[in-house]
């Protein structure tokens, strides 16, 4: 009889269900119908030549409490969207440093002990794709972050782990600007609106919207003047067809970039989660379109 449950072999391949689970993933979340995720991840599975088969499960926040703790014996690990990041957490018998430091997950797996842990891929993939489209590291940078939800939080923890100089949270409701930003150890906050970038006490490099589409005019309204020629803006709502911050950037010539580079890399590291491995992200670039 294996120690490893019923299952015997590659211990990654081990999971709590036994042969029911072994091969299933899926995301998460409450709607969950229009994601990518599956199209991406089926597209590294066949790549990889490995069993893998990946599906959008759309679970209501009502019925978490039933599903959550049937869900290691289902598959072999999951993605998790809104509304689920938070809650996921007490469905897992671990958590690791990433996932801890963003207060959410977002990848559930199984550790080097086959324990069903949670995981957070969101702010590591964000910090990556910048990096890949900008060629050079966050280190040293000052950064602006617009909004204080799970996305803000995740992303300035791992800005934070990164060595920029700064990172400001910026937001409405200034008391919630202060949770994040003592929980990741983030330099400060700020009041948001249209003068923020002149009321910093830094050159800005790195401006990020994390704020959901219902604050785009405010987005929108933002001054870049005070931005240097080299500072980049960042808007991680890829799903949104025009985006103002976007927007704004190209009037004023400067580079702007969208979600689409943040949700590959963090379905990457998603993947190595499961696999051991970084799939293709040439392939997973084709998939969505980014070519």
């Amino acid at each position: 009889m294996s120690e490893h449950d019923d299952i015997v072999g590659d211990p990654r391949q081990v999971v709590t269900g036994g042969f029911a689970a072994v091969g299933r993933y899926a995301v998460i979340g409450h709607p969950v119908v229009h994601s990518q995720s599956p199209a991406l991840h089926n597209a590294w599975f066949e790549d990889a030549g490995r069993n893998g088969h990946y599906v959008a499960l759309d679970i209501a926040p009502a019925d978490l409490v039933h599903r959550g703790p049937s869900l290691p014996f289902e598959y072999s690990g999951l993605n998790v969207t809104v509304p689920h990041k938070v809650a996921m957490l007490g469905h897992a018998k671990r958590i690791d440093g990433h996932a801890e430091a963003a207060g959410a997950t977002n990848v559930l797996y199984r550790d080097e002990d086959q324990q069903w842990t949670a995981g957070n891929t969101d702010g590591r993939g964000f910090v990556a794709a910048v990096e890949e489209e900008m060629a050079e590291s966050v280190m040293g940078k000052d950064v602006v972050i617009l909004g204080a939800g799970g996305a803000a939080r995740a992303i300035a923890a791992a800005l934070v782990r990164g060595g920029t100089a700064s990172v400001w949270i910026a937001n409405r409701t200034l008391q919630n600007a202060e949770r994040v930003s003592q929980a990741v150890g983030a330099t400060g906050v700020a009041p948001l609106h249209a003068e923020l970038l002149d009321i910093l006490e830094v050159s800005v490099d790195l401006v990020v919207n994390t704020l959901p589409p219902e604050a785009e005019a405010t987005v929108g309204s933002l001054d870049l003047t005070p931005l240097a020629d080299h500072a980049v803006l960042i808007d991680i709502n890829y799903y949104l067809r025009n985006r103002a911050l976007l927007e704004i950037a190209r009037k004023a010539g400067l580079m702007g970039l969208d979600g689409r580079g943040m949700f590959l890399w963090q379905a990457a590291l998603s993947f190595e989660h499961w696999t051991g491995e970084l799939p293709d992200l040439a392939l997973g670039r084709r998939v969505l379109r980014m070519e």
